[in-house]
């Protein structure tokens, strides 16, 4: 698997090109917001022993709950370069905000990205755990 791509025809957020680590899970994850008139990327760092698994624990919760919620779910990376804010109303709504946090005053872009609840997330975080090679249980 390449790439995972969640979003709508609007915008989208995009998950590439994990660390070729063999088995364990992925440390470092390209992400990108493409939209339109907009594509910034930026490599995302998640140093923890199970890297990328808290992420894709994130995604699998918010499908497991896809009827919905009260308030706000969210994710941020170990250096804050990636926050991923969820709520629901009917539709997933992610509010990312993919920044160049290793450099004073470095690029912002933020967006939101409106996701079908049901199968198509529920697709979405399963192919997410497959290319951080996630261990889930």
């Amino acid at each position: 698997m390449e790439q995972v791509v969640m979003g709508d025809v609007r915008t989208a957020l995009v998950f590439s090109d994990p660390d070729d680590a063999s088995e364990a899970p992925a440390h470092h994850l390209s992400v990108t917001i493409a939209g339109p008139d907009l594509r910034a990327s930026r490599q995302v760092y998640e140093g923890y022993d199970e890297g990328f698994t808290s992420l894709a624990r994130y995604f699998a919760d918010l499908a497991t709950n896809w009827r919905g919620w009260n308030g706000s779910r969210d994710y941020e990376s170990v250096e804050g370069d990636l926050r991923i804010q969820a709520d629901h109303d009917g539709h997933v709504n992610l509010h990312v905000l993919l920044w160049e946090s290793t450099v004073p005053g470095g690029w912002k872009v933020e967006a939101e990205i409106r996701l079908d609840a049901g199968e198509a997330l529920t697709a979405a975080a399963k192919d997410l755990a497959a290319l951080v090679r996630a261990r889930l249980t």
